[in-house]
């Protein structure tokens, strides 16, 4: 159809049949996109399946793998049971009392006029049985020095919650008076 416009050139309204698209193009732009996500989904199946595939060899892998970590498990678990005794072990061996340091401890701080005649341990005391003998009659003094000296003692003292005279009994030898004592002990 032909048209007719009267108007001047500069108040015309100019068509835009360049830039509008035409029906034919629209068809192939939209089969384009819709191509591109038709290979997209493919590559995306394509990797899925082969992401199957690989989980599916890896569970068969571990599968086969069962038993050695079972093994390597039961090992561990050993391990562990031998860290621990050996931990304890440690602890004992740290904890452990050192007789011969005591005994020469004592030695060193007996006081002249004090002999010791028995001595006795087991798990929870420490037993010392002794005699004093003093010619100004201060066998009560000598048994308290004793007694001060070893609690004095920090090398000797440090496996022992206390130390105390339990009993305490006078007698006479040939005109001596002779004090026997018993000392406790309590190990830490």
């Amino acid at each position: 159809m032909i048209e007719i416009n009267l108007l001047p050139e500069e108040l015309q309204v100019k068509s835009k049949k360049g830039s509008a698209l035409k029906p034919d193009y629209a068809i192939y732009f939209i089969g384009l996109i819709f191509g591109l996500f038709i290979c997209a989904h493919i590559y995306l199946g394509i990797v899925s399946v082969f992401k199957s595939y690989r989980l599916n060899s890896l569970n068969k892998r571990w599968q086969s793998l069962e038993p050695q970590r079972k093994i390597w498990e039961s090992l561990k678990k050993e391990q562990e049971l031998l860290s621990a005794d050996a931990k304890y072990i440690q602890q004992l061996a740290k904890s452990r009392i050192i007789w011969s340091e005591k005994l020469n401890k004592i030695s060193l701080d007996l006081p002249s006029g004090v002999w010791l005649w028995d001595l006795s341990i087991n798990q929870k005391d420490f037993v010392l049985k002794g005699s004093a003998v003093s010619l100004q009659k201060q066998e009560m003094g000598l048994i308290n020095k004793f007694m001060d000296n070893l609690k004095s003692d920090s090398t000797f003292f440090k496996d022992f919650s206390g130390l105390e005279l339990s009993s305490v009994q006078r007698r006479t030898i040939a005109d001596y008076d002779v004090v026997d004592f018993v000392l406790l002990g309590k190990l830490k």
